[in-house]
């Protein structure tokens, strides 16, 4: 299919799948992802379909398309000047506060299970690193067991390093 019949299309997966191809057009651009999020917001307006479905759809593409914060104001003023050119308040100023809130905890979550996992494969390399220095190559099944291990665990093993003789005592 193309953008064209997507676009023509009264099938919400085509206008979705629509959206999901702006989305990877736009890449990590801001600039170029508003524009393509602004073009089918627009569109979604103007596609005549029934109030719920607009908000679902709606919903669909703000999760899809996320903005950094400048942009996402941005935008939320460009709808508000819409809906007062069309005569049609379809997302009301506390809903756009409440989906900005959510969007803005699951950043901050996202942030911290990125940075969390980010410092325990930290520790794994690390201690990886000092075990092949100490002990020479590591077995596979050891090296398994270190990728799957806790934070705590890494760092028991970690302790357990400075005074082992072997690696059978570090991981016994």
């Amino acid at each position: 299919m193309h953008t064209d019949e997507l676009l023509a299309s009264h099938n919400p997966f085509a206008w979705i799948t629509l959206a999901h191809l702006r989305t990877l057009q736009a890449g990590h651009d801001a600039d170029r992802l508003y524009a393509a999020k602004w073009h089918l917001t627009k569109l979604l307006y103007q596609h005549g379909w029934r109030k719920q479905r607009i908000i679902v759809l709606f919903k669909v593409v703000n999760w899809m398309m996320v903005l950094p914060e400048l942009h996402q104001r941005r935008y939320w003023r460009a709808i508000r000047r819409l809906e007062k050119e069309l005569k049609m308040e379809w997302i009301d100023p506390v809903e756009q506060s409440f989906i900005e809130k959510g969007m803005q905890k699951g950043l901050k979550k996202g942030l911290q299970q990125g940075q969390q996992q980010g410092l325990r494969q930290g520790a794994v390399l690390l201690l990886e690193r000092q075990l092949v220095r100490r002990f020479g190559p590591l077995p596979v099944t050891l090296r398994s067991r270190l990728a799957k291990a806790s934070m705590e665990q890494l760092g028991e093993w970690s302790d357990k390093l400075l005074e082992a003789q072997s690696l059978k005592q570090v991981f016994a």
